[in-house]
């Protein structure tokens, strides 16, 4: 009898458990909420920084029980639902306790809802009614049979409504009181407790002294279940409710803005650090507004080891239209101008042609209609590679790409990560160094992190959920050799010197200034920190005498001197000390070859002759062999008497004579030729200019007038060429001066033989 007792239960039951499963497949329980979240953007800290509703218009952010303070929880459920816990979803006893109440004051007194209920209800509303409550109840257990009472409870702490359109206890404390949810006071937790159950009644912008009434009823509610003590409680009573309604924050905007567009997801974590992102953009905005009203500024500061970016400022000024503030300048693709010099040096480096103090050719150049120009007027006749670097001088760095291949760097700096990108229909060629392709900031600042990482570029990470992308750029060696000359320019501009061939700062950069001062560049570092900075017009105008070194320059500073790395990168073991000679480049053997001897650092202890010129000039090299006769005159091979001494003398190249010495200059080194050899002789003579003495001072009597110089050397105008201030000067037999000043005037001719003379107009 038992038996076909237990079984008939058993069929029921079985019947039951079949018609709510097909019951609950029939009504899902909507759940559409958790992927119509507003996006949320937190610095590395988990602080909110910017916020974007979902399409709806509605802010819920998700948020965790674990992220809420406790004084919250515990007023909610104090306030809700005490045995939150412990009951099936529907509390029979509070159900009863309602009903009675309801029967004997002739309204509502209390609910009777549980937690679980109102999630019901705010997930599937309905009418307040006896079909609604009985629909709501049964919503109720769907909730229990499918989750936990924390998964229950999560639920309804990012759909509870707070007023308006904020949904959710993270989006409620954020608005009404400017911190998250895991920040909150007890006066404040106890009014969020309160709030879901009359949002428009309770809000305290608008009604504060009801949303007090409401606030202080639970709170003395709390002392008497002696959840708070009594004392706490009377003192949390007095305290105002404060009519704020906070504006959700702006921090990052524009990376925010760039992380939402890209995924849609609800959260990110980024690397920001959200004191130093705030204290970027009001130096930026600030600084802008002291050079111009419609030029904007962008910068990145990206920890190198790791590609995590802590700053990052896409405008100057986000909510200004002058500025074009909602342009991201990190992103836009502009000139680099001399940005990308050091990694023409370090290719050259591991290819065996140069090393730090290789001697380059700071002369005019003359090949048709090709006449580069150093920014800076002028030349510099011989220079070495660290000069040539640090100040970001035009035709060194031609010589030497000249010699090595433009197409291998490009791919190196391709394959790196960065992003190239040629004029239509061009390939890359020689005017990558001077600013003729385009690129990013955000490549830029990858590109350098190599000199800090070892020679491993390092791709900028915005959020936790990049990986991180590592890739070879550089040999160890020339990455370290450059980064220590990148970092002698904080030392020149402090005048400190270096000690042992080792940079003694941890800031370096390079500057960079685009063709028409469009664009105003600094890349270097501070420490382990990359910092990127570029200044300029959106919409890519000219702006007069928009440089590097003026307008960027001061702002990199500025963010390097908020950073507290020091650390300096550690030398390989393939970098070492040596002395090397001019002209010949080589190490330092044998003195009577030797003009001038300086230490530099070798990579895998090569030291490369110096590089041929770049220019089409007479075949004589840099050592040359001359024959000595017993008086001291000098003899050709083809003249010179059987008891001449061949003897090997260095000289300078030719075209660098008119800058170097007169102690080194081909004229007054070689010996006086014997007689018996002037027949031999093919002339050697140097190219002088004869219409200005060098140091002139030229003083006008009436300065409102232009004084005349006359063009003269000592060969015929139209073999030459002339340069003034570095200027190619047109065929012309003389110049107009207006300006005061120092000038530079130097002369060419096309076996690549030069003069100048530098004089003062006054």
């Amino acid at each position: 009898m038992q038996s076909r007792y237990l079984k008939k239960w058993a069929i029921v039951l079985l019947a039951v458990s079949l018609l709510l499963a097909a019951l609950d497949r029939l009504f899902p329980l909507d759940l559409s909420y958790q992927t119509d979240n507003a996006s949320v953007v937190l610095d590395k800290d988990g602080r909110l920084l910017r916020a974007f509703a979902n399409k709806q218009g509605v802010w819920r952010f998700p948020i965790t029980p674990q992220q809420v303070h406790p004084d919250y929880l515990q007023a909610l459920f104090t306030y809700e639902d005490r045995y939150f816990y412990y009951h099936p979803g529907v509390n029979p006893i509070s159900m009863i306790r309602a009903l009675a109440q309801a029967a004997y004051y002739g309204e509502v007194v209390s609910g009777g809802s549980t937690i679980t209920m109102q999630v019901a209800r705010l997930l599937h509303p309905n009418k307040r009614s006896v079909s609604g409550k009985l629909y709501q109840i049964l919503r109720a257990l769907q909730l229990e049979w499918h989750f936990s009472k924390q998964q229950i409870l999560t639920i309804y702490l990012n759909i509870a409504p707070f007023g308006g359109t904020l949904q959710g206890v993270q989006a409620a404390s954020l608005t009404y009181f400017d911190k998250p949810a895991s920040d909150l006071t007890q006066a404040e937790a106890a009014l969020l407790a309160v709030l879901p159950q009359s949002p428009t009644r309770y809000r305290p912008d608008l009604h504060p002294e009801v949303a007090k009434l409401a606030r202080n009823k639970l709170l003395q509610r709390m002392a008497d279940f002696k959840v708070w003590p009594q004392i706490d409680v009377d003192q949390l009573k007095q305290i105002p409710v404060y009519g704020e309604y906070y504006p959700l924050p702006q921090i990052a905007p524009i990376l925010s803005r760039r992380l939402h567009q890209a995924s849609h997801k609800g959260l990110y974590q980024t690397f920001i650090d959200r004191e130093l992102q705030q204290r970027l953009a009001y130096q930026a905005k600030a600084y802008v507004q002291s050079i111009s009203d419609e030029m904007s500024l962008s910068t990145i500061v990206m920890h190198a080891p790791t590609g995590e970016v802590k700053a990052y400022i896409g405008s100057a000024d986000f909510h200004s239209a002058r500025r074009q503030g909602q342009v991201d300048m990190v992103t836009a693709t502009r000139s680099p101008g001399s940005t990308l010099k050091p990694f023409v040096y370090a290719h050259a480096m591991e290819q065996g042609l140069i090393h730090e103090m290789s001697l380059l050719q700071d002369v005019p150049i003359v090949k048709g209609l090709y006449r580069p120009t150093n920014f800076n007027q002028g030349f510099k006749g011989p220079v070495s590679v660290k000069q040539a670097v640090l100040e970001s001088l035009n035709i060194p760095v031609l010589q030497v790409i000249n010699h090595s291949s433009v197409y291998a760097l490009t791919a190196r700096l391709h394959n790196a990560g960065a992003d190239l990108i040629w004029p239509e229909l061009a390939t890359a060629n020689h005017s990558l160094v001077l600013g003729g392709v385009g690129t990013q900031l955000e490549s830029l600042v990858l590109l350098y992190s190599a000199f800090i990482n070892q020679g491993v570029a390092v791709k900028p990470r915005f959020s936790t959920e990049q990986p991180m992308q590592r890739r070879f750029l550089l040999n160890p060696g020339s990455a370290w050799i450059m980064q220590n000359i990148l970092r002698q320019q904080y030392q020149g501009w402090q005048h400190v010197t270096e000690r042992d061939g080792y940079a003694t700062s941890s800031i370096g950069w390079k500057t960079g200034t685009s063709y028409g001062y469009r664009d105003a560049w600094v890349i270097g570092f501070k420490g382990d920190y990359i910092i990127g900075v570029w200044l300029g017009r959106p919409d890519a105008k000219p702006v007069f005498n928009n440089t590097g070194s003026q307008n960027a320059l001061p702002f990199f500073l500025q963010i390097a001197e908020q950073l507290d790395s020091q650390t300096i990168p550690n030398k390989p073991n393939n970098v070492n000390r040596q002395t090397i000679c001019w002209p010949l480049g080589t190490r330092l053997t044998d003195p009577s070859q030797c003009h001038q001897a300086y230490p530099t650092w070798l990579l895998d202890d090569v030291a490369p002759p110096t590089l041929s010129s770049h220019l089409v000039e007479n075949a004589q090299s840099l050592s040359q062999a001359i024959w000595l006769e017993p008086d001291g005159s000098r003899s050709l091979q083809s003249c010179a008497s059987k008891d001449a001494r061949k003897i090997e003398m260095s000289f300078y190249p030719i075209a660098l004579e008119a800058w170097v010495d007169e102690r080194w200059q081909r004229q007054f080194r070689l010996p006086a030729l014997s007689p018996s050899c002037v027949s031999h002789h093919v002339t050697n003579s140097r190219l002088q200019i004869l219409s200005i003495k060098p140091d002139s001072i030229l003083v006008r009597r009436d300065k409102s007038l232009p004084m005349a110089i006359t063009l003269q050397a000592n060969q015929h105008n139209t073999d030459l060429f002339w340069f003034l201030n570095g200027e190619y000067l047109p065929q012309a037999d003389e110049i107009q001066l207006t300006a005061a000043g120092q000038y530079q005037l130097v002369v060419r001719d096309r076996l690549g033989r030069s003069d100048k003379v530098v004089f003062t107009l006054d």
